[in-house]
């Protein structure tokens, strides 16, 4: 026996295939958790140190210093980066639920 797919009398082959959702990424979203809260104090830390301590260089009031300068940029730029991927994973987990919910 044959099986011809033209033949309006022969049953059509039904393929189910489950989704299976996926493992929460914890370690990914709490790595880039302490990634933003690094850049977050990396911007912070000059100010809230300011001239504590014997490396404080950063006084209040004061122009900026260049050490200040680069933390500030080195900062800003590691939280940028973090809360982009941080984004980046939300759009995706939204893109994944739209794409595979079921109505239960």
């Amino acid at each position: 026996m044959s099986f011809d797919p033209h033949s309006p009398t022969e049953p059509i082959p039904v393929v189910t295939v489950a989704i299976r959702r996926p493992n929460p990424p914890i370690a990914a979203l709490l790595g880039l958790g302490l990634l933003a809260s690094a850049g977050a104090w990396l911007m912070a830390a000059p100010f809230v140190l300011g001239d504590h301590g014997p490396g404080g260089d950063q006084r209040r009031g004061a122009a900026w210093t260049d050490a200040t300068r680069v933390d500030v940029s080195l900062g800003a730029a590691v939280l940028a980066i973090s809360v982009a991927a941080l984004l980046g994973y939300l759009a995706a987990a939204i893109t994944w639920l739209a794409r595979y919910r079921q109505a239960e």
